[in-house]
């Protein structure tokens, strides 16, 4: 039985549950997990879990995530990402320092608008399920953390920032909240997830690396302890006479 952790970097262009089930595949008889999903287009830190690990994967929802992502200004699409249609454009573009403004009011506790394409439940049934049927429905805001953002790049309708943010923030949404402050529109065009709590994309292995391995022992090597996922929480320790 094999239990722990991997680091996958998730690539672009493929679902979580795609990449979590070629894994499967190759190894059946393990059980398997991942924590905190990422949408097909965007890429990087995806934990999974194997074994008794996946009994810890609620414990680590509440680690804090780092994301690299890139905006497109000018056009706003139904998915907030290059995978919709465009539904709105204009002709706005902010300087670089308006932006960087703009961002301290998003930091700390706040109020965000999920995209209508994401996997929140609405009556049982995933929105972004609604939303492909073309349905009339309202989604609900939700408190979220930031941490730290900020602007690492602006020039000439693209801007790409890094982010440190708490469970349940939407980057899309992030994207779409920033350019009202002007009256503008845009899309994220890139995002890659570069940390999950303990788990850093220079550390991470590629789904390629993973099941090109022919035995099982080859893949061992890549699965990291249970609790490499759980040093945020406090240990005590006991001596022998107090257990």
């Amino acid at each position: 039985m094999i239990n722990g952790w991997i680091n996958l970097n998730k690539p672009k262009g493929f679902s979580s549950a795609y990449c979590l089930n070629i894994i499967k595949n190759k190894f059946k008889k393990i059980k398997i997990g991942h924590a905190g999903t990422l949408d097909p287009l965007a890429e990087g830190v995806l934990p999974i879990a194997l074994g008794e690990a996946t009994k810890t994967v609620s414990l680590i929802h509440l680690q804090f995530k780092s994301y690299l992502f890139e905006i497109q200004w000018g056009s706003e699409t139904d998915t907030l990402d290059l995978e919709g249609k465009i539904i709105n454009q204009n002709k706005i573009y902010p300087k670089k320092q308006e932006v960087q403004n703009i961002l301290k009011k998003f930091i700390g506790w706040q109020m965000q608008m999920p995209p209508k394409f994401s996997a929140v439940k609405i009556n049982g049934k995933r929105s972004y399920e609604l939303a492909r049927n073309n349905l009339e429905f309202d989604m609900e805001e939700r408190k979220v953390l930031i941490k730290n953002i900020r602007l690492l790049k602006h020039e000439n309708n693209k801007s790409l920032f890094y982010i440190k943010c708490g469970t349940g923030t939407y980057i899309r949404s992030l994207a779409r909240d920033i350019t009202k402050f002007f009256g503008g529109f845009a899309h994220v065009t890139r995002l890659v997830r570069t940390r999950y709590g303990n788990f850093r994309i220079k550390n991470s292995n590629s789904l390629e690396k993973l099941i090109e391995k022919e035995s099982t022992d080859n893949f061992l090597k890549y699965v990291l302890d249970i609790h490499s996922a759980l040093i945020h929480i406090p240990t005590i320790k006991l001596k022998d006479e107090r257990i």
